[in-house]
């Protein structure tokens, strides 16, 4: 799921029993409905609870991009859509690497 934010969000916000996982962070300028000149950020984001496994906490990341018939379809359609499968399998590794970041976050 796309977030957006007046303030850059960072990588793992603790709210509670809920972690909000941030990747792809980028800041963006915006023109307001006044004409002003507005900074922004948007970044993808995923919601896990603190105590969620790796396994866990790897799918709800793939879950906020893709629904379970959007993942299956991708990966059936590899052959024919090679691009799309090369997206899904750099998500994979996002979420893999966001979820070592937060099991060693949580270790310190």
């Amino acid at each position: 799921m796309k977030t957006y934010s007046q303030t850059q969000p960072q990588d793992y916000a603790i709210s509670g029993n809920e972690v909000r996982i941030h990747w792809d962070i980028q800041e963006q300028t915006v023109e307001d409905m006044d004409g002003q000149t507005q900074t922004q950020w948007v970044a993808n984001e995923a919601v896990v609870m603190v105590h969620d496994s790796r396994e866990a906490m790897i799918e709800k990341i793939i879950a906020s991009v893709y629904s379970v018939p959007q993942e299956i379809a991708v990966i059936n359609n590899r052959d024919e859509k090679p691009e799309q499968y090369d997206e899904y399998q750099q998500l994979r590794q996002t979420a893999k690497q966001l979820a070592d970041g937060w099991v060693a976050h949580k270790e310190v």
